[in-house]
């Protein structure tokens, strides 16, 4: 269930994304593209309708995921989804960071007044300014009538206070996703002419923009390669003069290069954050070093290069595991049985294709990215395919040590002066009568 409620996150944020990339800026717009699906004007979208407006926003999902969206924004279970609901559902809070902008603005524009007429602040926005009219993706018209139509929404009586100014971003922060901060940030302090912050960026918000440059290298990252080294060859490309550091300039190079565009004290808190000795200078190796650490998977190159381990992608290995406890006692052995079925010329090793084939006998369905994540952690050296040491290894874990050593004294103990050991000797050192289910009755000797 917890699974399926980040994916249900995930889903609803992909529906933001396409609701900005068709340029829905505000919740009037929002309702004009759920009005329009709404064939019988009952103000209520029934699954074919609500699946016909998701088709049209570019947003395709299968049968599962629309279910549980469609239940998700089904507050009362009566098979429908009404306006209400699917508003209430799409509201998120907003951010600190796009929270205090928005009271900078009203700072910024009203003096700190209690109350401003909204005359004054429609006076005072500056439509042409607007992201959406500088990339000549709107008009400044249009633009100022959605603003001046919203805000008398909101201030019904011609006079705006501070807490109705923020009801009215908020409307924007519905149809917007986490990753488009910068976007957010950009509305306001063009439309209202803010200068440069004087304040800090928030750790919030700078943790956003942390995540929004890992997944800018993940998604330039293929095959047996893995993302610390994709970061250090973008950063190592700007780095002139070879000593393996950048300037601040330099820095913002290679973010742009990634396509990362952030506001001037965002990108110098950051570069602050990765500046740990204060020398004006980055170590593009120690952030590649971290970017490795989040990153999946597991290359050879990853220790020597940077002297770290990778961090497992826990969440689809308790997948594995979950489905391998299903199986009792035996299900490593169940493992190990589809190993050996799928490796067809016995060379105890499989293709990507294969794993992926033993991962769906399995129970499991993994999307594109899940998979590739997994099997660069089952792929120890890089070589593009799997051992069955790698495998088993990989979803089992190491043996701890006390393990290893009780291992390691039998073998001493059974082996013959050549190091061998008989199947046989093996079999006679087993006192099968102690065993657990023995002792239980489950299983006879």
């Amino acid at each position: 269930m917890a699974d399926w409620r980040n994916r249900l996150e995930q889903i609803v944020n992909k529906f933001k994304f396409q609701l900005n990339a068709k340029g829905i800026d505000d919740i009037g717009q929002l309702r004009d593209v759920f009005m329009a699906h709404d064939k019988n004007l009952d103000k209520v979208l029934d699954k074919l309708e609500f699946e016909a407006m998701l088709t049209s926003l570019g947003v395709f999902l299968s049968t599962q995921e629309l279910r549980t969206l469609h239940n998700h924004f089904d507050a009362n279970k009566d098979g429908r989804v009404s306006y209400d609901e699917f508003i209430q559902a799409m509201r998120t809070d907003m951010s600190d960071s796009r929270l205090a902008v928005v009271k900078r603005a009203w700072q910024e524009v009203t003096g700190g007044a209690d109350c401003c007429s909204t005359e004054e602040l429609k006076h005072k926005y500056r439509a042409d300014q607007h992201p959406r009219v500088l990339s000549r993706e709107k008009k400044a018209e249009t633009v100022m009538g959605d603003f001046c139509a919203a805000i008398d929404s909101v201030c019904g009586d011609g006079n705006c206070t501070q807490e109705q100014f923020c009801i009215y971003y908020s409307l924007i922060n519905v149809v917007l996703p986490a990753e488009r901060e910068t976007y957010f940030q950009q509305v306001v302090v063009n439309t209202w002419g803010l200068g440069p912050a004087a304040d800090k960026v928030h750790s919030t918000r700078l943790q956003t923009i942390r995540d929004i440059i890992f997944e800018k290298i993940r998604q330039r990252t293929h095959g047996a390669d893995d993302e610390g080294k994709t970061c250090k060859r973008i950063f190592k490309h700007f780095d002139l003069n070879g000593n393996g550091t950048v300037e601040f300039s330099e820095f913002c190079k290679g973010l742009e290069t990634l396509g990362c565009t952030f506001s001037d004290v965002e990108m110098r808190t950051l570069f602050s954050s990765l500046d740990s000795n204060g020398s004006g200078k980055i170590d593009y190796e120690e952030m590649a070093s971290m970017i490795a650490i989040r990153g999946s998977g597991n290359n050879p190159n990853v220790n020597p290069v940077f002297g770290t381990n990778r961090e497992p992608p826990h969440q689809i290995l308790d997948k594995i595991l979950a489905s391998l406890q299903t199986q009792g006692e035996g299900g490593v052995r169940v493992l190990s049985q589809l190993f050996v079925k799928m490796d067809k010329n016995g060379n105890g090793v499989l293709d990507r294709h294969e794993v992926q084939w033993v991962l769906r006998q399995l129970g499991l369905k993994l999307n594109v990215a899940e998979f590739e994540r997994i099997f660069k952690y089952f792929d120890k050296n890089g070589d593009g395919v799997v051992s069955y040491h790698e495998f088993v290894t990989a979803v089992r874990g190491e043996m701890s040590d006390d393990k290893k050593q009780l291992v390691l004294a039998l073998a001493h103990r059974v082996a013959d002066k050549d190091g061998c050991i008989a199947i046989e000797d093996l079999v006679g050192e087993c006192n099968w009568e102690a065993d657990a289910q023995v002792q239980s009755g489950k299983k006879t000797v």
